[in-house]
């Protein structure tokens, strides 16, 4: 009798156990109800698990909103604080579940029960930190990163050596990368099993062959070498002996890639070019009559604003036309590399008639609308640009995003002039038709 009844018990507590976990995937106050009646009946079943080693805490951690008082997860955890330190069959413990998935409330409940849960590892040695950097969990990095209790754990290697910031680069995340790289307890040079550094791995996840400068990739080798990151013990001839072999792979896929924009960007060329024909031969102002003197020659002719009309035209047909014959050439070539050249400049020179094109189009409003809605003719000029700055948004941003980490290693000085040049440069690259057409425009007007 005894063995019955010890036996029917823990099948009971197996079944309430059962209940707890799936008590949690039901209406939030159900589940609190639930958890506390259950709790106060047997404080045990926090210490059930499950198949797969998992407590009621570690179904309890990957749950949203869970770090208020009352909640599911707080009452198991105020139940049986020991089980923080308890791992499922795959050595995960209840804060990598929280990390996992982003549940950073949890995982500062977590921390104020017991500051030495951070420490936790799992099998691979991967601490809640490693796996937020594995699943680009931004906040719960930036979280660790501003906290000084934490800073213990973040030059933490796992079994392939690898720390939190190897992870981040590995991931490809720019935010990650900027909070790491912005505290400077972290140490940029410390290498893997592998003998990588971080500054070798952003090398290695930059894209192989045709890729965007503004890729995050790019950015973060850039900012590693500017804040004077070393690489580590592995043979150069060797790494980059990997690195060609990935292009060689990749090749193809590559050269798909190139076909398809290069397509896409041939029907934005030709609907420019085409528009800005068709505004060539439709003035604004219209044209005078033809028993006028010059007949047949534009009403506006010869004024500011129509020069720098003419211009923003002119320019904007060139560049598109200059843009579909590189998209023709690269269509057709057979050399790879001459493929991605021919594209590159396709892409610059559109972007670049772009501008030419929102310029004529300011302008030319600006001219019929001026003497009789002036307000409305400079709001128009004041709203165009933002065509620009739109073409621009991923570029502020992550100069912006790298300028305060860059300013924490290498200093403020420095950091402004190494981030304003570049910003000047692009400007420039991209602006300079903007300034040709009204200092053209003010030349024919005699007014230098």
């Amino acid at each position: 009798m005894p063995c019955l009844f010890e036996v029917s018990l823990v099948t009971l507590s197996l079944s309430l156990l059962a209940l707890l976990k799936n008590a949690v995937f039901h209406d939030p106050s159900a589940q609190k109800e639930l958890t506390k009646k259950l709790l106060e009946w047997n404080k045990d079943l926090t210490t059930q698990r499950d198949e797969n080693g998992s407590t009621p805490l570690h179904f309890a951690a990957g749950l949203g909103w869970q770090s208020q008082p009352g909640s599911v997860c707080w009452q198991v955890l105020e139940a049986n604080p020991a089980a923080l330190y308890q791992s499922d069959n795959n050595g995960l413990f209840p804060i990598h579940v929280a990390a996992s998935v982003g549940e950073r409330g949890t995982i500062i409940m977590f921390l104020n029960k017991s500051l030495r849960s951070a420490g936790l590892q799992d099998t691979m040695g991967r601490t809640f930190l490693h796996v937020a950097a594995e699943k680009t969990e931004v906040r719960i990095v930036s979280f660790v990163c501003r906290n000084r209790l934490l800073s213990w754990i973040l030059n933490m290697q796992d079994n392939d050596g690898n720390t939190a910031l190897h992870l981040a680069i590995q991931a490809g995340s720019l935010l990650m990368f900027c909070a790491l790289l912005g505290n400077r307890q972290i140490h940029l040079n410390l290498s893997n099993k592998k003998g990588q550094t971080a500054l070798d791995i952003s090398r290695y996840k930059i894209p192989p062959g045709w890729f965007d400068d503004q890729n995050s990739e790019a950015k973060i080798h850039f900012a590693l070498k500017a804040v004077d990151a070393r690489s580590g013990s592995c043979r150069q001839d060797h790494f980059e002996e990997n690195y060609n072999n990935q292009l060689k792979h990749n090749q193809r896929e590559e050269l798909k890639k190139v076909e398809e924009s290069a397509q896409t960007t041939c029907i934005g060329a030709v609907l420019i070019a085409t528009v800005t024909f068709g505004a060539t031969f439709a003035l604004p102002g219209g044209y005078r009559a033809d028993d006028h003197t010059n007949g047949g020659t534009p009403t506006l002719a010869g004024s500011y604003y129509f020069d720098a009309f003419i211009m923003a035209c002119t320019l904007s047909f060139i560049l598109s036309a200059m843009a579909i014959v590189g998209l023709i050439y690269s269509g057709y070539s057979l050399n790879p590399r001459s493929r991605r050249i021919h594209l590159l400049i396709a892409l610059y020179f559109l972007s670049v008639s772009t501008i030419c094109f929102t310029t004529a189009f300011a302008v030319g409003l600006y001219m019929v609308l001026a003497p009789v809605a002036h307000r409305s003719a400079v709001a128009i000029c004041v709203i165009s640009p933002l065509v620009v700055l739109f073409n621009k948004t991923e570029f502020w941003l992550k100069w912006a995003l790298l300028a305060r980490p860059l300013c924490a290693r290498i200093g403020l000085v420095r950091a402004l002039v190494l981030v304003s040049t570049r910003i000047i440069f692009n400007l420039l690259m991209e602006v300079w038709p903007f300034i040709f057409i009204f200092v053209w425009a003010a030349y024919t007007n005699n007014r230098f």
